[in-house]
């Protein structure tokens, strides 16, 4: 079935009537000092802290470790500031470059949580709590997953190439195609289009508003037909 953009739009209202914990995810846009992860390698604690208290609230399995993070976060602040300003339509993700410097980020922060005591266990991988990070810090252009996201998308691959090289790409292509449904009822281009469909869902980026499709399609299991049956 071809992509429309009142999808998201219902995908949206299907979110906020069923999970409860789009408040936090808003509370936390809201106060958030977006500057502050941009001007310098050393993020202010109480950012860090405000950053670490809202993915422990979304995803309770998460076992970061903040002083672990703010280490990481300084040793990649400069290829951070690289996609400062990329945003998920405009991202050209033919330049391998590019992708490689999504790659380097990703891995490293996956690596944030506590060390285990004993050598002979693995250190977790916070596979899902890392496109959760890099979403808040730059919203406009990573799209959040999870295990079942993953799955359904891109298959097992969960590392930074996957997202990089394939996620984030596949999301690239679904997003124009929902914009181009918009384009030809409404006119306009990307830009604008973005900012319509962003604008009838409570601001919230392109981004997020392919992230919560996803899950309720993909996490919830919601199927197409009875998505779109929603009204609006």
């Amino acid at each position: 079935m071809n992509k429309h953009y009142s999808d998201l739009l219902k995908a949206h209202k299907l979110y906020i009537r069923n999970e409860s914990r789009w408040k936090f995810y808003d509370e936390y846009m809201k106060n958030k000092d977006s500057k502050a992860w941009f001007m310098s390698e050393e993020i202010p604690l109480k950012e860090a802290l405000f950053l670490f208290g809202f993915i422990n609230s979304w995803e309770p399995e998460f076992q970061g470790d903040l002083a672990t993070f703010l280490r990481i976060y300084k040793s990649i602040f400069k290829l951070i500031k690289k996609i400062e300003h990329e945003t998920i339509i405009e991202i050209d993700f033919n330049d391998n470059e590019i992708k490689k410097t999504i790659s380097i980020i990703f891995d490293k922060i996956i690596e944030c949580p506590k060390r285990k005591k004993s050598r002979k266990k693995k250190c977790r991988h916070e596979y899902t709590a890392a496109s959760k990070i890099l979403h808040v810090i730059l919203p406009d252009l990573f799209v959040m997953w999870d295990k079942r996201i993953r799955k359904a998308i891109v298959g097992g691959e969960r590392n930074g190439k996957c997202c990089a090289f394939k996620f984030l790409p596949k999301m690239q292509e679904e997003i124009k195609e929902y914009l181009e449904s918009f384009i030809k009822e409404n006119g306009g281009d990307y830009k604008s289009a973005a900012f319509q469909i962003s604008k009838k869902a409570n601001n919230y980026t392109l981004p997020k508003l392919i992230d919560e499709y996803n899950y309720v399609r993909y996490t919830k299991g919601i199927s197409l037909s009875e998505l779109r049956s929603v009204s609006l």
